[in-house]
């Protein structure tokens, strides 16, 4: 693990020397390396793009199963193992299984985790001929918005609240922009409930913009600056996603499709059958 770790952190690095070369005699040096965070940020959103497509179509689909659930609730409320084995199933059909809705979250960590040890210490996985490895070296790169991006917010406020603001107003903006995804991805729905991990999704969702917004006071700007430009442009995959697959549909409608589906079905059962009249009537004669 710490092998691949290091290879993952000097990727990282050579990528993030690759936007600052094309960058550094466009802007000042300081603007250059923030500038290459936003870039090697939707470098990395673009390559796991195809899992966030999965999270968006895992969280659509836990919503747009609930009417199925409440009758599957009500049909085996008495039966809770044959419950559980109809809503696993249909979980599985549907493709809402909570792992798909974690599983872009747990493989961006060791990016997070390698993206924290570069910021850190750059010189140790940076080429120190490349020009960013220059001016690192030289110590010619300032502040990026007033933060010196490998400095922590906590760093920053022992230095003075003056010169703490921009780096509170960056863990301020990627808490909201965290909720406003959230808010976004579940406009106009119920919250999923009934199913096995639903409860511990949304915990996990309330929670975890608070608690990456909470350990990233001690975490290097450059890093906040990534997890806010994350949020913004996984904002607009989910709004270009939503665009293409259509929002789902509101939970009130749904129930209501449900439920006409459930009487039609009703009426067929219900209906008389042609020889159970006859039946009848040889019965009464006997």
């Amino acid at each position: 693990m710490g092998a691949a770790f290091d290879l993952l952190k000097e990727g990282l690095g050579s990528v993030l020397a690759f936007f600052y070369g094309l960058l550094e005699g466009l802007m000042s040096e300081g603007l250059a390396l923030g500038f290459s965070i936003v870039l090697l940020t939707i470098f990395i959103n673009l390559v796991v793009f195809p899992l966030t497509l999965k999270q968006t179509r895992a969280t659509r689909a836990f919503t747009e199963i609930q009417p199925e659930i409440k009758r599957i609730q009500k049909e085996y409320k008495d039966d809770p193992p044959e419950m559980q084995k109809h809503l696993m199933a249909l979980q599985k059909s549907a493709g809402a299984t909570p792992g798909g809705c974690l599983l872009p979250l747990l493989v961006q960590m060791p990016i997070w985790f390698a993206l924290f040890r570069l910021l850190q210490t750059p010189l140790d996985s940076i080429d120190p001929v490349s020009a960013l490895g220059v001016a690192l070296r030289d110590g010619t790169v300032k502040t990026f918005l007033g933060m010196d991006l490998s400095t922590t917010p906590s760093e920053a406020v022992s230095i003075g609240i003056l010169v703490a603001v921009p780096y509170l107003i960056m863990i301020v903006l990627m808490v909201a922009t965290q909720y406003v995804q959230q808010w976004h991805a579940t406009y106009g729905q119920e919250r999923p409930s009934g199913q096995p991990g639903a409860g511990a999704q949304q915990a996990i969702t309330k929670i975890m913009p608070l608690f990456i917004g909470f350990i990233s006071w001690n975490f290097p700007a450059g890093l906040v600056l990534y997890w806010s430009t994350s949020n913004l442009f996984r904002l607009g995959q989910q709004a270009l996603i939503f665009k293409i697959d259509g929002r789902p549909t509101p939970m009130a409608k749904a129930a209501e499709e449900s439920k006409q589906v459930e009487d039609s079905d009703e009426g067929q059962v219900k209906k008389p059958q042609s020889g159970a009249a006859k039946k009848r009537r040889r019965r009464r004669r006997r």
